[in-house]
């Protein structure tokens, strides 16, 4: 048996579109909630770009300050380190000034008086108060200059108190040879005096003799022409006591030998002793062998007053030294006969034995 389905009755045209507009509102309904999800995803994704940007940008900032910080600490360390290093470096330079400052001002306070030129002196004068002003000005936190500056100042005082030292050596090695020429010839001035006759002082003053080269008196030629070293014998007088070892009497001017001849009366009348005679009379020609054994002592041949007849050198005896009675006695009286001792008034002459006649 077959079933018959009923048959569907046409829906009329204003239903049909009822339908219609439903499903196409349906449809946009559905669209709009697609778009909608699409956009609020899309927002989402943004934000969360948005998100992840600032995320970035934060760990950038984070990274650049520690960055700036590792740079700075690198810095102040490296600044500490070159402060370091700097005043190290000044303490190095400054010690070494005190040390030559002290240095240097003990050698110019030692030299002075004793270098032949003061310039020496004087440049390194200058040089101590440059480094000292340097020292006195030192700055909190001194830079690499300063302590090259520091150095070269020190190198400055070091060099001119050498050159005080070596001008200070040089004089002194002056006034060394000075002193010893001085010394050998009063040696040789001793050594050659021969020994004096029984008339020539009291025998208990005399002192022996060394030897050695011998300087006596001069016999005045018979034609001398009268200059200095070269007097007649007719214008002379010998004394009558203290002949040399050669035998010669002592030579004098007539007029200073007669005041010799008083003036000894007077000592014997005191001392009971002749005024002991060593040299009197000089030619040129021993004046000039003087010369040759006592240098400087001997005055330049043809100047001496031995050469004119009118000096006398007593014997280089402790008796007749400077503080002895008969010393004094002779510089208190000889004057009163025309004699003279320079020594007596000329500071430093360490002549005791030679007096002069004046008149």
């Amino acid at each position: 048996m077959r079933l018959r389905l009923p048959l569907r009755r046409p829906l009329p045209w204003r239903a049909r579109g009822l339908t219609a507009m439903a499903a196409a509102a349906a449809v946009a309904l559905l669209a709009g909630m697609l778009t909608g999800l699409q956009i609020r995803a899309a927002q989402a994704q943004e934000r969360r770009d948005e998100i992840a940007a600032e995320e970035a940008a934060e760990a950038a900032r984070i990274a650049d300050e520690r960055a700036q910080t590792a740079r700075s600490l690198a810095r102040d360390r490296l600044e500490t380190l070159e402060r370091g290093e700097r005043l190290a470096a000044w303490a190095v330079a400054s010690g070494k000034a005190q040390a030559a400052l002290t240095a240097a001002e003990g050698v110019l306070a030692g030299s002075e008086g004793a270098v032949p030129d003061d310039a020496v002196r004087s440049a390194l004068a200058a040089a101590l108060d440059a480094l000292r002003a340097l020292l006195d000005a030192a700055p909190d936190d001194p830079s690499a200059q300063d302590a090259t500056a520091l150095a070269e100042a020190t190198t400055a005082v070091v060099d001119a108190s050498a050159a005080v030292t070596a001008a200070q050596a040089a004089w002194q090695a002056e006034q060394d040879a000075a002193a010893a020429a001085a010394a050998a010839a009063a040696a040789r001035a001793r050594e050659s005096r021969s020994g004096a006759g029984a008339d020539c002082g009291g025998s208990g003053i005399s002192e022996p003799s060394t030897g050695g080269a011998a300087l006596h008196t001069s016999v005045p030629a018979e034609d001398g022409d009268g200059s200095n070293g070269r007097m007649p014998r007719s214008a002379m007088t010998a004394l009558g006591w203290c002949t040399d070892s050669l035998g010669n009497q002592q030579w004098l001017r007539t007029d200073a030998a007669q005041a010799m001849v008083r003036l000894n009366d007077a000592f014997r009348a005191q001392f009971g002793e002749n005024i002991a005679i060593d040299l009197s009379y000089r030619s040129y020609e021993d004046q000039v062998r003087a010369r040759e054994l006592y240098g400087g002592l001997a005055a330049r041949p043809g100047t001496s007053n031995h050469g004119l007849g009118t000096a006398v050198d007593t014997w280089e005896w402790a008796a007749y030294d400077f503080g002895s009675e008969r010393y004094a006695w002779l510089v208190a009286n000889g004057p009163a006969y025309g004699w003279h001792n320079p020594a007596a008034s000329e500071p430093g002459n360490p002549e005791y034995w030679h007096f002069e006649y004046r008149g």
